[in-house]
């Protein structure tokens, strides 16, 4: 039996003390890593604290107030003499169109015109076959003269049976007979000559020419075609040397036409007549000028439905530029502007009070309420005075801008003495993206 030997007292009081300072060592060691790791963590909320007191008190570069300032450019108004204006929506018409039938029955011979040709009065369009109706005046040609003869052996006879009536030798009843056969003669004579000028003239009704200047229409009848006269329509023709324009303006144009042109066109005897009103043709969008002409014509009553009365113009057409039916934009003339202050159309804003411009002053945005008296796609117009000679006009717009909100003024070469005029080929450019808060 194997019996484990009994260590001394010594030795067992030893063992015991030096498991008891691991103990204790261990404890010391746990205590340590605490305060170690608790002091880091206040270290590092330490450290967070700071930075974002310091984030506080820095601003970034990029908020600094001089980096916020908006540039802008400025233009002045031009000052002009400018035409007062309305204008609206407008079509072409012919004063004189014509649809070519002809006049007397038979077979095309010939066409000498194309279709769309521009023609000439008088000028020769189409030919009938003229040989019925040659045959038809010498026939009449010879009937005269077969009347004629019978009117001299009436007269004649007359002239025998005159000294043998008042002689008795024959009753007066034989004389007054004869007298009526050389009347009857006579009477023949006129018919035949009646008869001859007639087919005079429906021999010139085979040469059919053109009533007035103008453009032809489509011409679908070819030679060898029958026509009828009066029925058959051989193709139209336009005038086209003037052209009248038709367009519709609110009613009160009334009273400045009445001041425009005195008694809207009707003078008294004795009264100087006054030119009318220049009237203008421009493109749909209202940018080209296409031809010019005057007022000539005012409707008799306004429309009840749309409060407009109806105008028409008379616009010269040499060129052949314009075309009956074309929709176009009309401008009637009005008066003058004189001194009237010019802007680009972009410059002009629209807004809950009306029309305004955006001002630069003191280095702030000041809003000035205008009136333009005349409106274009390109410039508007203001009456003389709507803004200080020395008035800056912001333009063009940038995409942001409101009164009262700081600027600065774009630092160019060309920006002081900068007018509306300079900047004209801008102002496409820019309307598009303008816009105002």
């Amino acid at each position: 039996m194997n019996m484990r030997p009994r260590l001394k007292p010594h030795a067992e009081a030893t063992r015991c003390a030096i498991s008891g300072n691991k103990s204790r060592l261990l404890t010391i060691l746990a205590v340590l890593s605490v305060l170690a790791l608790g002091g880091c963590q206040n270290q590092t909320a330490t450290d967070k604290s700071a930075e974002k007191e310091k984030a506080k008190t820095e601003k970034p570069a990029s908020r600094m107030p001089g980096m916020m300032l908006t540039k802008v450019s400025v233009i002045t108004p031009s000052v002009r003499t400018v035409p007062i204006t309305m204008t609206a929506a407008g079509t072409l018409a012919s004063p004189n169109a014509v649809t070519l039938t002809p006049q007397v029955s038979g077979t095309i011979d010939a066409v000498h015109v194309q279709s769309g040709q521009q023609v000439e009065k008088g000028e020769l369009l189409f030919s009938l076959d003229a040989q019925p109706f040659e045959t038809a005046l010498l026939s009449a040609r010879a009937k005269l003269e077969g009347d004629r003869a019978q009117a001299r052996y009436a007269a004649q006879q007359v002239k025998q049976l005159k000294p043998l009536v008042e002689k008795e030798y024959i009753t007066r009843q034989s004389y007054d007979q004869a007298v009526a056969t050389a009347m009857a003669a006579n009477a023949l004579i006129a018919q035949d000559q009646a008869a001859i000028q007639t087919a005079q003239i429906n021999l010139a009704y085979t040469k059919i020419r053109a009533p007035i200047t103008g453009r032809l229409g489509e011409i679908s009848l070819q030679p060898g075609n029958l026509v009828v006269a009066n029925n058959t329509a051989l193709s139209t023709l336009v005038s086209n040397r003037e052209l009248l324009v038709n367009f519709s303006l609110p009613q009160s144009v009334l009273n400045a036409l009445s001041k425009e042109w005195p008694g809207l066109g009707q003078t008294k005897p004795g009264e100087k007549s006054v030119p009318p009103p220049t009237v203008e043709v421009l493109d749909e969008h209202a940018e080209h000028i296409l031809g010019k002409g005057h007022l000539s014509f005012i409707d008799n009553s306004i429309s009840a439905g749309t409060g407009t009365i109806r105008l028409q113009g008379l616009i010269d057409n040499h060129d052949g530029s314009l075309w009956p039916g074309q929709f176009v934009t009309a401008r009637l003339t009005l008066g003058q502007i004189p001194n009237a202050q010019v802007l680009p159309a972009a410059a002009v804003q629209i807004g809950d009070q009306g029309m305004f411009v955006y001002l630069y002053k003191d280095g702030k945005v000041e809003m000035q309420t205008v009136s333009p008296a005349r409106n274009t796609t390109k410039e508007s117009a203001l009456p003389a005075g709507s803004l200080p000679a020395d008035a800056k006009v912001i333009y063009p717009l940038p995409a942001r801008i409101a009164p009262g909100m700081p600027v600065a003024l774009e630092k160019t070469s060309n920006q002081k003495g900068q007018s509306s005029e300079q900047l004209k080929a801008e102002s496409a450019a820019h309307s598009g993206s303008s816009r105002n808060e």
